[in-house]
C-alpha cells in the first residue's frame, strides 16, 4: 500500500511536469514547525509538542493562470518534545497550488517523508520509528513581495509513524505539525 501510493504520486508529479512547458520558477524556504505524535498510547507525562525547524527547497510549475504545481525537497524535524520521541525526515511534499488573487493561494498535497534520525538512548519511553512516513498537506500562502513569500502549512499523518514489527501490543500514533515558513523565489 504505502509502495502503491509513492509510485502514484511520484508518477502525476513526473507526468505533470514533463506536460508543463510553461516557465518554472525555484526557491527556498525556512521555518518553524510545531509539531507532536498524536497517539493513545504515549504516557501525558510525554505528550508535550517539538519545536522544530523545516529548510527546503521548491520547484514551481504553472499549469494555468491560477493553478500551478509545486514539489519540494525538505528537511523537518518533528515528533514530541520528549527526547525518545523525536524523529527527524527528508521530505517531498507535491502541492497543488490555487491562487486566489496575485498575493494570495490555498495549497493541498501528499508528502511522502524518509526518517534520516531517531532518538537511540533509552528514555522513559523506548520508540522504534517506522521508515517511511506519508502525509497530507493544506496550507495558505502569500506573496509578500515579487520573491519573498510566507506560507502557513497543516500537516496530517496518514500511517503508524511507530515500527509495528519493532514495538509490542500494537503501538499507534501519527504525526501532526503547523509549520510557518518565509521563502524566497530566485
Amino acid at each position: 500500500m504505502k509502495r502503491k501510493l509513492l509510485v502514484t504520486t511520484l508518477f502525476v508529479v513526473f507526468a505533470t511536469l514533463l506536460i508543463t512547458a510553461q516557465e518554472a520558477s525555484y526557491g527556498v524556504r525556512l521555518g518553524a514547525n510545531l509539531s507532536s505524535i498524536n497517539s493513545d498510547d504515549i504516557p501525558e507525562n510525554l505528550e508535550d509538542s517539538r519545536f522544530g525547524i523545516v529548510v527546503g527547497f521548491l520547484a514551481e510549475y504553472p499549469m494555468s493562470e491560477r493553478l500551478s504545481i509545486q514539489p519540494e525537497f525538505q528537511y523537518s524535524a518533528q515528533g514530541n518534545d520528549d527526547e525518545s520521541l523525536r524523529v527527524d525526515y527528508l521530505q517531498v511534499p507535491i502541492l497543488f497550488k490555487y491562487h486566489l488573487a496575485d498575493k494570495f493561494n490555498i495549497h493541498l498535497g501528499p508528502q511522502v517523508g524518509l526518517k534520516i534520525w531517531e532518538w537511540e538512548q533509552d528514555g522513559e519511553l523506548e520508540a522504534d520509528f517506522s521508515t517511511f512516513d506519508f502525509a497530507l498537506v493544506a496550507g495558505l500562502g502569500v506573496n509578500l513581495t515579487e520573491n519573498f513569500f510566507a506560507d502557513l502549512r497543516y500537516g496530517f499523518g496518514l500511517t503508524n509513524v511507530f515500527d509495528e514489527e519493532r514495538i509490542p501490543d500494537g503501538f499507534e500514533g501519527n504525526n501532526r505539525n503547523i509549520q510557518l515558513s518565509f521563502g524566497y523565489r530566485l
